[in-house]
């Protein structure tokens, strides 16, 4: 169910039969002169709703949370940088808010790179209050399949890209897309970052990127993330 089209008196009738929420994390972060800036978080919210029209009826499907940690493109326009410590802080006050309502299941529906350092520590601190939680980075969890369909994958790349245009139909520059890869490795940190891996922010082969490859890859991850929340609630039952 979706959250923001319930009304109260709906909430109260519906909540003993609904024991997960649906959380879309995202981020609002430059991906190149191509595609938008609320990349990360309009192909969760999209993923989401994939998942909301199978399981109908168990779960709550929130809003996304459109903020994340983008320290790495802070200095690219429009990249908006919240800091980890207020961010995990801020998923685990919305998550615990939930748990008040019955919920027992949680899957946090990532969007962003940027995000997975404190959504792993958010996942541990919300097992204390009891809750089981799945942390989903679709494009690291299914790497293998996702190149399969697109090769070209990365930071706007071809599958980001073919899935945003999914997403937001109409808001994707084909035009204004090339090809850009990573020239240094990934996992070191270092002053200016991100305008020296990212120069014109993106990575991967944004050109080869279509509509018909994302609505692919949105039952390919659609479907894996839903056998992984079958297994959380079997593992749970």
């Amino acid at each position: 169910m979706k959250l923001t089209h319930v009304h109260m008196k709906n909430f109260e009738e519906y909540k003993p039969y609904i024991d997960t929420l649906i959380l879309p994390v995202g981020a609002v972060e430059a991906h190149g002169p191509h595609a938008p800036l609320g990349t990360d978080l309009l192909i969760p919210q999209l993923i989401a709703e994939y998942i909301e029209g199978k399981l109908s009826g168990r779960v709550w499907t929130a809003p996304v949370i459109p903020y994340g940690h983008c320290a790495v493109l802070a200095d690219f326009p429009g990249t908006i940088d919240v800091p980890n410590r207020i961010f995990a802080d801020y998923v685990h006050a919305v998550v615990a808010s939930f748990s008040r309502h019955g919920i027992k299941h949680v899957v946090l529906l990532n969007g962003h790179g940027g995000n997975i350092t404190a959504l792993n520590e958010t996942a541990m601190r919300l097992s204390e209050l009891g809750l089981h939680t799945l942390v989903s980075n679709y494009w690291l969890d299914y790497q293998a399949e996702i190149q399969a369909i697109a090769p070209g994958t990365g930071h706007g790349g071809e599958d980001e890209t073919s899935l945003v245009m999914v997403a937001a139909k109409g808001a994707v520059d084909l035009t204004l897309a090339g090809s850009h890869e990573l020239v240094a490795p990934t996992r070191a940190r270092f002053p200016e970052m991100g305008k020296r891996l990212y120069p014109d922010g993106y990575s991967g082969n944004a050109a080869a990127a279509s509509a018909e490859k994302g609505e692919e890859l949105l039952q390919l991850i659609g479907d894996r993330i839903l056998q992984e929340i079958t297994k959380m609630w079997e593992l749970n039952s």
